[in-house]
């Protein structure tokens, strides 16, 4: 593994003689993977994006469809790949259940992991063609690429804490840890045994997935075209304007923190030092007196107890409600 950090340096005009690059159309060997809860017109707008923006054909989008919600137009779900499960898995069971759709296909090379949120953020479009044209552009030489991240996050010593990572426009970086977003990971790491777990359920379980990945021996990628054009989305106050106007934010759903409080300290288990336990408990009260309202500092405090005894799964109290609001006409 190159030190912590190492930036990978590509030219643009390396991957433009590609034609799948040039002409904007991802190889066939990619299939997108929308994973959705509640949330059937934000979810339907990143499968129409898929398809018109990004020129993915339908066969090469699984929607998996998280117990609950679907998208919003029948004849879109009619023409793409849908996987239906029985119950909320959190969204650990539903791209674990997404990439092993995804990798069922032999001939699926790579799996894009879309948040049904994804299209609230200002990520480059097009992108697909040309990042796996620079992924494959890295060459035999350099460590395996197991993931590609849109954002990504590294630890920097104080328990599960981390610092977004944003490498120059024309490079990648290593990184520890990612949310979801938007994500490219290969197939060599699914037929490696290594998947989400549902355990988890929700909260930091996107971040104990890659740390999976990179413990296995490959790498984690941040592609700084993406990273940059959403840097300011990835503090709070920017995440929040994003969603404001189509979804709950923190504040509106205050359950978040009882998985994060929860989780952290399993992650904890599995991938850090004792004093990652103390370093948590200290954030903890931190998010405690900074919380918004009762009911996420009563879901934080249930979330430490919890996790200091290892309870995992879902927990019926801290659930989602309200997936998405409905999208109020422009004004005549």
């Amino acid at each position: 593994m190159p030190a912590h950090g190492a930036l990978l340096a590509y030219r643009r005009d390396r991957f433009m003689n590609s034609t799948s690059a040039a002409d904007g159309v991802p190889p066939p060997e990619v299939t997108a993977v929308v994973l959705t809860y509640r949330r059937p017109r934000l979810a339907g707008d990143v499968v129409r994006s898929l398809l018109a923006v990004e020129h993915l054909d339908p066969t090469q989008i699984v929607v998996v469809v998280n117990g609950e919600g679907g998208l919003d137009d029948a004849a879109l779900e009619s023409s793409v790949r849908m996987v239906r499960l029985a119950e909320n898995t959190g969204p650990a069971g539903g791209f674990r259940a997404g990439l092993e759709a995804a990798f069922d296909d032999p001939a699926c090379q790579w799996a894009y992991l879309c948040e049904d949120d994804i299209g609230l953020f200002d990520l480059p479009t097009p992108r697909l063609a040309s990042l796996i044209a620079r992924v494959d552009d890295i060459g035999p030489m350099h460590p395996a690429v197991g993931a590609v991240v849109a954002y990504g996050r590294s630890f920097v010593g104080r328990g599960a804490h981390t610092v977004n990572v944003v490498p120059p426009a024309a490079e990648f970086a290593s990184v520890d840890v990612a949310c979801w977003g938007a994500t490219l990971v290969a197939r060599s790491v699914v037929d490696g045994g290594v998947l989400p777990d549902p355990a988890l359920f929700f909260g930091v379980e996107d971040f104990d997935f890659f740390c999976e990945v990179r413990n296995a021996g490959w790498e984690v990628l941040v592609d700084g075209e993406a990273a940059r054009a959403v840097a300011e989305q990835q503090t709070n106050a920017g995440r929040e304007a994003a969603i404001r106007n189509d979804r709950p934010d923190d504040a509106a759903e205050a359950w978040r923190a009882y998985y994060h409080a929860r989780n952290s300290m399993e992650l904890a288990r599995r991938h850090g030092r004792p004093s990652w336990q103390l370093w948590h408990l200290a954030y903890s009260l931190r998010h405690f007196q900074a919380a918004r309202s009762s009911a996420e500092r009563s879901a934080i405090m249930h979330g430490l107890w919890d996790g200091i005894r290892g309870r995992l799964g879902q927990n019926p109290t801290y659930v989602r409600t309200t997936g998405e609001f409905e999208r109020t006409p422009p004004s005549s």
